[in-house]
């Protein structure tokens, strides 16, 4: 009966462990995406009007989140926000052309395929968004 017990809170303790280092992140719910991008002496602050461009970067900042501590370099002054008004998501884009974006001032982040961080970067240099930028 101890064993069953003890069993049953290790597998608590895992599923709840997984679940913090692992969760889901969808902006399926956005209606628009806004830019920043402040380096060195470009500064653009724009919302995407392109319905394209803002139909993949939904599709690509979608997927499985974890934290961690990677060294790509990461701010609010670099990213993409997701929003509909009431609801936000900020992905800081990694600077150094790293697939990996941190969610908001967390520990939290989204991998994307290599391909989605090309498709990523292109869709940015139209905006000005130029990377890496370290």
């Amino acid at each position: 009966m101890l064993f069953l017990t003890v069993s049953a809170i290790i597998i608590i303790f895992s599923l709840l462990y997984i679940w913090g280092f692992a969760m889901n992140v969808n902006s399926k719910f956005a209606t628009e995406a806004k830019l920043e991008y402040h380096y060195n002496d470009t500064n653009i602050s724009l919302t995407i009007t392109d319905t394209d461009d803002f139909v993949i970067l939904q599709n690509i900042l979608a997927g499985r989140v974890f934290k961690d501590s990677p060294s790509c370099g990461f701010s609010v002054s670099i990213s993409i926000t997701m929003t509909n008004g009431q609801k936000s998501i900020v992905f800081c884009i990694a600077n150094d052309g790293c697939p990996l974006l941190r969610i908001d001032e967390t520990n939290k982040y989204l991998k994307i395929s290599d391909d989605d961080r090309v498709v990523l970067n292109i869709i940015l240099e139209k905006y000005g968004m130029i990377f890496p930028c370290i």
